[in-house]
């Protein structure tokens, strides 16, 4: 996908950079198939920049994450049902070998297209299997 390319999608704008990347606030969700829940955040000025990852709910269904006021206010949003959590993929091996980082989510607010990438205060995993053993 060239930046152009990246550039006619819709955007989503990260209110603070995400953790190593501070030059890259503006992605692009781009699904991998159309069948799958697999996506990448790819960075609009970088296409080469790209971060696998998934819903939470095909893998982890009773995972919910608790949102706090001042993730809602960074987002500019009072509702909290219109949130989209986003769980990022680490797939260095096999599938088999993929895990997600369940203690700090990305959350999107769907209206708006502004997004964060949080770490919760819960005590939850940072590489759990995405597929069971």
């Amino acid at each position: 996908m060239s930046t152009t390319e990246a550039k006619a999608l819709p955007t989503i704008e990260f209110r603070t950079p995400m953790p190593g990347f501070p030059e890259h606030r503006e992605f692009v969700l781009v699904a991998v198939d159309e069948d799958g829940p697999l996506f990448t955040l790819r960075s609009v000025d970088d296409p080469d920049l790209r971060f696998l990852v998934v819903p939470p709910a095909p893998f982890y269904p009773d995972y919910a994450p608790r949102v706090g006021e001042q993730v809602l206010e960074q987002l500019g949003t009072t509702d909290p049902n219109d949130l989209l959590v986003l769980l990022v993929v680490t797939a260095a091996g096999t599938v088999a070998e993929a895990t997600a980082n369940l203690l700090a989510p990305v959350i999107v607010d769907q209206s708006t297209r502004r997004a964060v990438q949080v770490i919760l205060e819960e005590d939850l995993p940072i590489r759990a299997r995405l597929l069971p053993a």
